[in-house]
């Protein structure tokens, strides 16, 4: 596994990270950027599930709100593997980066399932909004907060 990381902190994009004086906060600037873009458009689902903004139909918020999210997943992604391969052996080693993974496979996890699930579809075409959906909208809303303040709390562990 030492070999694995010490081959990517020699990654040439991780090295010039390290060396250059922009190159590390613009990919910090825009997995923050990317972060943002999740939180924003979860966050104003989890609520109209919940029963905010009811006059707005659930399909009619659903549709660009889940792509919103979904190109902040990727780019949360991409740009945090390469702040990770920057230090990865520190990473793997600090408890809040670890929270942050787990966290982060459960939020993800918990959105896969939400639309798998029938209510979903139903509240989709019916505006009704089941409470099993309801709950996973507030444990959404707990898991993305909490993977947040974890990544936040990596620089103070």
């Amino acid at each position: 596994m030492s070999a694995l990381l010490e081959f990517l902190s020699q990654w040439p994009v991780a090295a010039f990270l390290r060396q250059s004086l922009w190159a590390y906060p613009v990919v910090n600037a825009l997995h923050i950027f990317s972060i943002g873009l999740i939180a924003g458009a979860i966050t104003t689902l989890d609520l109209r599930v919940l029963g905010m903004f009811r006059d707005i139909p659930l399909a009619l918020l659903a549709r660009p709100l889940l792509r919103v999210a979904q190109a902040g997943v990727v780019m949360t992604l991409l740009s945090g593997f390469v702040l990770f391969s920057v230090q990865p052996e520190n990473y793997l080693g600090n408890a809040a980066f670890q929270s942050k993974l787990v966290l982060l496979t459960l939020a993800l996890a918990n959105a896969f399932l939400v639309h798998q699930l029938p209510c979903w579809r139903r509240a989709l075409d019916n505006n009704h909004v089941h409470p099993l959906l309801a709950a996973a909208a507030l444990l959404s809303l707990m898991l993305w907060a909490s993977t947040i303040l974890a990544g936040r709390w990596i620089a103070f562990v």
